[in-house]
């Protein structure tokens, strides 16, 4: 075979190969979009990662085949986006993607209408397609669609999902209604995170489900963890009972009694703790949560550095009781010793400064404003205590 026709026959061969494979956009997301919307179809997005195994296979031997070629460059954008570099890293935190590979479907907003998640085979992976081929939801906005109750079952769990970060309410709203449509018994592990989240008391419309549905729901989240769930509602219901909403407090005693039983008596007390620094701060009642948090962070071993540096913050701001400071800058000082940020050098130094060591707190100043060069934030606190005399 000459040169001339072993070239033409490689050109056939690498033809024939990329007319048999699913086509994938080589531009940026957003642009990506707009061509969704331009052509009124739906972006179905293999979200992947260089490492992961099943990834590789679907790109080897599901892409690659005739049928599936023809059916998703025919219906959909497609596009194939790793989760670990560039744009991915957003995209991966924008919907929450944390196993590999998720196959998602978007409409031109940007919006879930389809999503399902690891490895499928080639027939599966039809049946996915054709399950979410919707394109009249190509140019609509999800929102009107529920508002109007024109989605289905999976594009409402899409919906809710969505929705859980940036309208909670209207999440809430929503998967009242799926589980209202709900007709099979079966429970995924989907549908038993969405009821969880948005069940918040005994008085909720989905804690009915939760209680029909026990024997359905134990089977995945196993009886101990259905019971500490339901016990830790019943609690709520106690603590908001125990809630003065005129004097933004919340009466202990009557908590600790009523609540005798449903907990052990620390996790007791942790639970009603957690409330009431959440309870203190969204209402703004500063000397409660001082109170409240000099109990709770007592031993600082027992938690994180970003719940330490917190609390000290909320003291920097609010509280000027030097023994309070004094604990406040002991949470920042253990946070200051594991991570050296902005963050946590500049709050510490302003506690510093509120507790009059001066050489400290100008010492800590320093580091933060440099931090604050670095990261480009506002150093211009740091600097006033820098130039004091």
């Amino acid at each position: 075979m000459n040169k001339i026709s072993y070239f033409l026959l490689l050109c056939v061969f690498q033809l024939s190969f990329s007319q048999q494979s699913i086509k994938f956009e080589d531009s940026n997301f957003a642009s990506i979009l707009t061509k969704a919307k331009a052509e009124k179809k739906l972006v179905f997005l293999d979200a992947y990662a260089t490492w992961c195994g099943p990834c590789k296979l679907m790109e080897r031997n599901v892409f690659t085949d005739k049928n599936v070629a023809e059916f998703y460059n025919k219906n959909f954008i497609n596009a194939r986006i790793d989760m670990e570099k560039g744009e991915g890293r957003d995209i991966a935190a924008q919907y929450g993607i944390r196993s590999y590979p998720t196959l998602l479907f978007l409409n031109g907003e940007g919006e879930v209408v389809g999503k399902e998640l690891g490895y499928l085979n080639t027939e599966d992976f039809l049946a996915l397609g054709t399950k979410n081929n919707k394109p009249d939801l190509v140019n609509t906005n999800l929102k009107d669609e529920f508002l109007k109750g024109k989605l289905d079952q999976p594009s409402l769990l899409s919906f809710i999902t969505l929705y859980s970060g940036k309208d909670p309410i209207l999440a809430k709203q929503a998967s009242e209604k799926y589980f209202a449509n709900k007709k099979d018994k079966t429970f995924s592990g989907e549908e038993i995170n969405v009821l969880l989240n948005f069940t918040q008391s005994v008085d909720d419309v989905n804690y009915k489900v939760f209680k029909a549905n026990k024997t359905e729901i134990s089977q995945l989240l196993t009886d101990k963890n259905y019971v500490q769930f339901d016990n830790y509602l019943r609690l709520m219901k106690i603590v908001t009972s125990a809630t003065d909403e005129k004097t933004k407090t919340i009466d202990d005693a009557k908590v600790l009694k009523e609540g005798e039983g449903l907990l052990p008596k620390e996790d007791l007390q942790k639970s009603l703790n957690i409330y009431k620094l959440n309870y203190y701060i969204s209402h703004e009642n500063y000397q409660g949560y001082e109170k409240t948090a000099l109990e709770y962070y007592k031993n600082t071993d027992e938690f994180n550095a970003s719940e330490l540096l917190a609390a000290a913050g909320v003291f920097n701001d609010h509280i000027s009781n030097q023994k309070s400071l004094q604990m406040a800058a002991r949470w920042a000082e253990k946070v200051v010793m594991s991570q050296e940020n902005f963050d946590s050098t500049s709050i510490l130094a302003s506690l510093y400064d509120k507790l009059g060591k001066k050489d400290e707190a100008k010492m800590f100043a320093g580091m933060a404003a440099n931090f604050a060069k670095q990261e480009n934030r506002d150093g211009t606190k740091m600097n006033e205590i820098l130039n004091k005399k």
